[in-house]
Order: structure tokens, then C-alpha cells, then sequence
């Protein structure tokens, strides 16, 4: 049985945290979530597991998200990146990772998941799949 992907979770806030989440665990990945970036270094040097990274990077401290993130990929050249911003045309292509796509906020889990499995080459639920689960999971 193959082992789930670990996802380390960076939300612009708490209850964005939680419900992201919760629904990254309905579709199958393992998650932690970091309520800072100082967390979310330490939780990087500590689980090797770790192989998916969703950073949300606010249009007003861009420069520190987008520091994180490339401190974190030259630590780990495999890991994947994923940035969640309300502008993403915003944001410094110069200054982004390679192969970090950005998904605008607000967004859905399900949205989040099939970003993860492009970039991830791994499997992906179809979108009937996906809004099975959905369905689901709200019963």
C-alpha cells in the first residue's frame, strides 16, 4: 500500500487552516498545519515525510512567503510547492519557486487537490470523483 502524501499546510489563518485541512484529509493526504512560518521551518527540518508545501503569501508580506519558500525548496529541491494568494498576479514571478503554481483564494479543498496531484505526479481524483466525495462528506 502506498503511503499517503504528507501536505505541511501554511493558511493565511486559522480557520482557513482547519477547514483546508479537514478537507485534504477527506481526499486522502496526510497534513500539518503550520500557524507561522517559523513553525513551518521547524516542522520541515524535523519530518523528512513532508513532500508537498501549500503556503499562503499575503500581497502585503510577499516578500517574507516567498522568502520561506525559497529557503525551504533549497533545503528540499524535491519538495512541491503550492502558493494560495487572493492576487496572484500580485506576486513576483522572479522571486517564486519553478514549477509553484498559485491558486487564488478563496478556493475549495477539491480545487487544492487537483493542483497537488498535477504538480505531484501522483494520482488525482477525476472531477466525478472528487464531487462523490464531496457529496459525501458533507452528509
Amino acid at each position: 500500500m502506498a503511503r499517503r502524501p504528507l501536505v505541511l499546510l501554511v493558511p493565511s489563518d486559522r480557520l482557513t487552516g482547519i477547514l483546508t485541512s479537514n478537507g485534504l484529509l477527506g481526499y486522502g493526504y496526510d497534513v500539518l498545519v503550520a500557524a507561522s512560518v517559523e513553525e513551518a521551518l521547524d516542522l520541515l527540518g524535523t519530518n523528512p515525510r513532508i513532500s508537498v508545501l501549500v503556503v499562503h503569501v499575503g500581497v502585503e508580506n510577499a516578500s517574507d512567503g516567498l522568502a520561506f519558500v525559497g529557503a525551504a525548496r533549497g533545503d528540499d529541491p524535491d519538495l512541491k510547492v503550492v502558493y494560495t494568494c487572493a492576487m496572484p498576479n500580485r506576486l513576483p514571478e522572479r522571486e517564486k519557486v519553478r514549477g509553484a503554481p498559485c491558486l487564488r483564494t478563496p478556493y475549495h479543498p477539491h480545487q487544492l487537490v487537483g493542483v497537488i496531484g498535477q504538480i505531484s505526479n501522483r494520482y488525482s481524483p477525476s472531477e466525478h470523483e472528487m464531487q462523490a466525495l464531496s457529496h459525501a462528506s458533507a452528509m
